[in-house]
């Protein structure tokens, strides 16, 4: 190619990232939401500690592995910038415009590798208009914007240079030794690992991989020694991967499966599923409307019996799975787009005990579907005008993007519209009802639990967020606290009800909630405990025997409340519930008790690689000091 045509490609492609960097900048400047605060703050850090950034890496709850990858990225950028929203979005926006260079040159090797009937000149205009398309779909925003989706960034930035490394590596096969050991051996792996303890999504790239070696190469090889490097490759990170992944969710099934939690089973979460993925996440890819994107999708009803659209439904993903292998020859782009799409979904949108829908889960997943859809308006040989109905179209979702980042810059207009839009949302009701309270405005804040009560007469978390508001007003809330305990007999107790009981105890820690009948709160946690759902949740139990803990301790039953923190212990392992109870102790002034349990402490963080290290060095010094104070008084 000419340098005036490379030259040419390069300020396109800068336009491109710059009209949307353009369009996202005022959207920088829009709050923290949901989990931001529990993911971010809690885990921040203001300078280069390392003991304090090896804590928080090793200590955040999100997945299977802690994605500590994530983590430590979110606080570089506090480090950096900050414990404010704008430094968070605006790392997320870099990492979004990185992400839509690196799907551009993989669409540039995939569609380069296909025996297609088009021009290099062709297939760099489908690869730049289908990354641009990508890099400006409004359903992005919730991912940008949404600083702790951060996760879902880097592991998808770490796939596709994964993906990279492999086709660049199956290409220097026959010809480049070094090259293709370092790139199979060397980048791909590291790629794979950090892609993991990004977000487990990265558990999906031998998948990829299998598709593009099926559909994009067809297993075939240059010459033997490529054909040898290659099958030997393919069976260290591809065959063995997907074996050992099995025998894992295999070995784990009662773990991942357990919907104990959740107001839907395993089945109906596969019914429904069809419905999400075939044709809801299909309809916001490709028929996109801001009032159906939100981040409060958790009013969607779960499908509870198999009846005639869901079974239409059935057949045509049986169907899709089927064209994947029938067109891989005759069509090879729709066949690697519906493969790419549905591995996507295979973990988020599967059998997996999680929440229903999510749009995040499409950041990686809409590049198979974008990418058919723009191929194939290029390839209209009777209406060739249909290609400049892809400009059209990349000009409509740079608007509705532009629009609805508009709603993301502003906590008021994002709320406001999450209601008018979904009323029915849980999610939604209590995020404006706690945006109402901390602003002050009590009644407001009331009013919109009620509402979402309407809406959600089973949940708990309603209820109990209510006491958690009306906690210090003076009012009374015995009534309150009465019907909280009867709703709890069939209440199903999920984060949202952990996490507002967590708070009510932080409230009652600092005398903010003297209207509290503490008495009543025991036989609220009696009853969640005579639940068979948290009796047989090892977890759960756990966390419930810590807060009896807590309120026998604020209560002044000292011993009961240390029992019940060494149960809370060996339901969950968790040594952070030590590390509480401990603090307690030096609180009240129970020295030899403390140094008891620090005792226990060093010795379980022994046994745990010391990840704990940080903490208990602090409870040591303040041991220590306390010691010393109380030695001067014996001595005065």
């Amino acid at each position: 190619m000419s340098r005036t045509a490379n030259i040419i490609i390069a300020l396109a492609i800068l336009a491109v990232l710059i009209v949307t960097a353009f369009i996202y900048w005022t959207g920088l400047a829009g709050p923290f939401i949901l989990d931001d605060q529990d993911n971010i703050l809690r885990a921040y850090v203001n300078n280069f500690d390392w003991v304090e950034i090896l804590y928080a890496v090793t200590h955040n709850n999100s997945g299977v592995l802690g994605r500590p990858v994530s983590m430590f990225s979110l606080m570089i950028t506090g480090i950096v910038h900050g414990p404010l929203p704008w430094g968070f979005k605006y790392h997320n926006l870099a990492i979004h415009l990185i992400n839509g260079l690196l799907i551009f040159w993989l669409l540039l090797k995939i569609l380069s590798a296909l025996p297609l009937r088009i021009t290099e000149k062709q297939i760099l205009i489908v690869a730049g208009i289908a990354a641009s398309y990508w890099l400006l779909h409004p359903l992005m925003v919730s991912t940008v914007l949404y600083a702790v989706q951060r996760m879902a960034q880097l592991s998808t930035l770490f796939i596709l240079v994964a993906l990279l490394a492999y086709v660049m590596a199956r290409e220097n096969a026959a010809k480049n030794k070094l090259k293709f050991y370092l790139l199979a051996y060397a980048l791909f792996p590291a790629a794979l690992i950090l892609s993991l303890l990004s977000k487990e999504n990265g558990a999906l790239i031998p998948l990829y991989i299998f598709a593009i070696e099926m559909i994009i190469f067809s297993f075939n090889y240059e010459n033997n020694i490529a054909k040898k490097r290659i099958i030997t490759f393919l069976c260290v990170f591809v065959l063995l991967p997907i074996v050992l992944g099995f025998y894992y969710l295999l070995t784990h099934f009662a773990d991942f499966t357990n919907y104990s939690s959740r107001d839907f089973t395993m089945l109906e979460r596969l019914l429904t599923q069809l419905h999400i993925v075939v044709v809801f996440y299909p309809k916001l890819i490709f028929f996109p409307q801001l009032s159906d994107m939100t981040l409060f999708h958790d009013y969607f009803e779960p499908v509870r019996h198999l009846d005639l659209l869901t079974s239409a439904l059935i057949l045509i993903l049986i169907t899709s799975i089927f064209l994947i292998f029938y067109l891989r020859k005759k069509a090879p782009v729709l066949s690697f787009a519906l493969s790419w799409y549905l591995i996507s979904h295979i973990l988020e949108s599967s059998f997996l005990n999680l929440e229903l829908i999510f749009e995040h889960r499409n950041y990686l997943a809409s590049m198979g579907p974008i990418l058919a859809l723009m191929y194939y308006l290029f390839n209209v040989k009777k209406y060739p005008i249909f290609k400049y109905l892809s400009i059209v179209i990349l000009l409509m979702m740079a608007f509705l993007t532009s629009t609805r980042v508009q709603e993301w810059k502003s906590e008021d207009i994002f709320y406001e519209l999450a209601i008018t839009d979904h009323p029915q949302s849980l999610r939604a009701q209590a995020g404006v009802a706690k945006y109402s309270y901390d602003r002050g405005d009590l009644d407001k804040a009331i009013h919109h639990l009620e509402l979402a009560q309407q809406y959600n007469p089973k949940i708990l978390g309603l209820s109990l967020h209510k006491i958690l508001f009306l906690c210090g007003t003076g009012e009374n809330i015995t009534e309150l606290m009465d019907e909280t305990i009867t709703k709890t007999e069939d209440a199903i107790i999920a984060t949202y009800e952990l996490n507002t009981l967590d708070a009510i105890m932080g409230k009652v820690r600092i005398s903010g909630c003297p209207e509290l009948d503490l008495y009543k709160m025991l036989d609220l946690l009696n009853v969640a405990e005579s639940q068979n759902a948290v009796s047989n949740n090892q977890l759960l139990l756990g966390y419930m025997k810590r807060f009896r803990a807590q309120t026998n301790i604020f209560m002044g039953n000292y011993i009961d409340g240390v029992s019940y923190y060494r149960l809370a212990y060996e339901y969950t392992q968790l040594p952070s519930l030590l590390i509480e109870l401990v603090d307690f102790q030096l609180r009240l002034q129970k020295l030899d008790d403390a140094e008891q349990e620090l005792v226990r402490l060093e010795k379980i963080n022994e046994q745990s690689f010391g990840i704990e290290t940080a903490r208990i060095e602090i409870l040591r010094s303040r041991l220590e000091e306390q010691k010393a104070k109380m030695q001067v008084i014996d001595n005065g």
